[in-house]
Order: C-alpha cells, then sequence, then structure tokens
C-alpha cells in the first residue's frame, strides 16, 4: 500500500437463527483480515450499549434500545394480574445491567400486546438506524472494514412473528405488521452495495438447538416464543427459529446476499464449514475493494412479500 493511501472501508452483517453460527463466522472473518494486516472492527450494538456510550449519538442509541425493550416486554401480562413493566425500574435504569436481564428471563409471562410489539419494532428499527449512521458508516469512512456478528433485521423479523402469533386470522393489525416489516426491510437493507454485503448464514434449527445448550447451558429469553406466553421450551425454540429462518432467507433473494451454510452437526465438518464460507466472504469483500461487487448470485431479485410468512 503506498504511504498515505487509506483503503477504501466496507461493512459485512451476518443474518440468520439464534444459534446458527454468525459469532462464530464474524471472529473467524476478524482473525483472516487481520492477518492480510486489513483494519477490522468488530461491533455490535449491544457491546457498544455496555460501554454506556455518551454524547447525543450514544444517548440516542441507548434510549431506542431502552424503548424497544420497555415496549417490547413492559406491556407483557404476568400471573397475578400486573404487567412486567410494572416492576420495571423507573428512568434513567441500567437496562443492560444483569439484574434486569433475570427480572426479564425469570418472568411468568401469559400475555402481551400486539401493539406494543409493533412499537417495539420500530424503536428497534430507528436504533439500528442511528447505530449504522453514528457508528457503522464513520468507521468504513475512515478505511476499516467493520463486521456486525448481528445484522439489525434480525431482532425486528423476531418482534413481527412474536406480534403476528398473538392474531386471530383476519385480524386488521396483522397487514400494519407487515407494512412495519416492509419498512424494516427497505431501511435497513445494505445502502451501498459497492462498500456493505449481507451473508444469510443459514443450518437446521435443531443444529442450531444443540449448540446453544452446547455454549450457554439453555437458550436467550428473545429465542422463543415465552415472551407473548407460550412455553420456553425447545419446541418454541424451533419453531420461531424455523420461521424466522424462512423469512432470512426471503431476505437473501430481495437483498442479494452472500449464503453460508453450516449445516454440518459435526466439529470437525463445522470448522471446515466456516473456513470455506469465510473464503468466499474474503473474495468477496476483495471484490468490494477492487469495485466490482460482492458478486452474489443468490436467485431472484424480486422482492419477496411477507405474505404467507405463518402459515
Amino acid at each position: 500500500m503506498k504511504q498515505g493511501h487509506t483503503e477504501p472501508g466496507c461493512s459485512i452483517a451476518f443474518l440468520g437463527m439464534d444459534g446458527v453460527g454468525k459469532s462464530t463466522l464474524a471472529q473467524e472473518l476478524e482473525r483472516r483480515l487481520t492477518q492480510r494486516g486489513r483494519p477490522v472492527a468488530l461491533l455490535s450494538r449491544r457491546e457498544y450499549l455496555k460501554k454506556q456510550p455518551d454524547g447525543f449519538a450514544g444517548a440516542t442509541i441507548t434510549g431506542l434500545y431502552e424503548g424497544s425493550l420497555r415496549t417490547l416486554y413492559g406491556f407483557a401480562g404476568l400471573g397475578d394480574g400486573g404487567t412486567l413493566g410494572e416492576r420495571f425500574p423507573p428512568p434513567p435504569a441500567d437496562l443492560m445491567a444483569r439484574d434486569f436481564e433475570m427480572l426479564l428471563d425469570g418472568a411468568e409471562i401469559t400475555s402481551n400486546d400486539p401493539r406494543a410489539l409493533t412499537a417495539s419494532m420500530l424503536c428497534e428499527i430507528a436504533g439500528h438506524m442511528m447505530f449504522r449512521t453514528a457508528v457503522v458508516l464513520p468507521a468504513v469512512a475512515q478505511g476499516q472494514v467493520v463486521i456486525e456478528d448481528t445484522h439489525g433485521i434480525k431482532m425486528v423479523v423476531k418482534q413481527y412473528l412474536l406480534a403476528t402469533s398473538l392474531l386471530a386470522p383476519g385480524d386488521p393489525l396483522q397487514a400494519r405488521l407487515d407494512a412495519v416489516l416492509e419498512l424494516a426491510l427497505e431501511l435497513l437493507r445494505p445502502a451501498d452495495a459497492a462498500s456493505s454485503l449481507a451473508v444469510v448464514v443459514h443450518t437446521e434449527p435443531e443444529i442450531a438447538y444443540e449448540r446453544r445448550i452446547r455454549q450457554k447451558g439453555r437458550v436467550g429469553g428473545m429465542e422463543h416464543y415465552g415472551p407473548v406466553g407460550r412455553a420456553a421450551d425447545r419446541d418454541s425454540y424451533l419453531d420461531l427459529q424455523s420461521s424466522s429462518q424462512k423469512i432470512f432467507d426471503r431476505i437473501g433473494d430481495r437483498w442479494d446476499c452472500l449464503r453460508a451454510d453450516l449445516t454440518d452437526a459435526q466439529d470437525q465438518e463445522q470448522l471446515t464449514s466456516t473456513r470455506r464460507a469465510v473464503d468466499d466472504i474474503l473474495a468477496a469483500v476483495e471484490r468490494l475493494r477492487d469495485g466490482r461487487g460482492h458478486g452474489a448470485t443468490t436467485g431472484s431479485p424480486v422482492a419477496p412479500t411477507t405474505e404467507g410468512v405463518n402459515q
């Protein structure tokens, strides 16, 4: 590289079900890019918020994250007739604190409000737009390869499925939920094909579940239908994850994403699949750097609709 010359930066974000292997891919990609001498930033909004960022941007991103959490869980009904929001600490509380996480995980939720979940989707969309504007894009402008181990659309898709599960057939709110998801697909899509890349990661839900249990001993609070009053068990996890993956696959077509298949269940086979997927992503990064686009070939670019997602 010539002295004083900065190679163009780019952003890479992964989407796929919980436990599919997004973080594993992101970490291996970071390692390989660092070996090549590329400046790399592995970012996530959650880790960013744990550092309690200050300034206007930090306060705004924090506020939107808290708004998403409060509307997602605050109207959840409890067995005693109250709501979970009545047990929330008042602002300004640290909703990233372990005590608050334990409150959410331990709550015996019996119901939820789909309108509140719709509001939560909107907060989530706005939060990820701000994170990209204030954190991701400035790093790309400085020539960094920015890796997001989870694309912002993932949480929106899960909120959408949770809310939809509460509706009776023909409920007019379904059309509004579809409209919010459609808005998210437009606002959160990679803005510039010359400098951004999304990767859809795929595996079978049963494999993802087993990986999750091996990693953490349990599944997370937003990885099943528990937040809307259903059982927080294996079947609930498999149901939410398989429905999520169907939407991610459609997003992959719409956004012209790269694909990474980590279906191999055995450790050595999974390692081979991870390396092969990272090789493909590195080749796409080189094409971005050379101005040739990432070269994904994923089928029809025609936008899928959300119709039939829950059928």
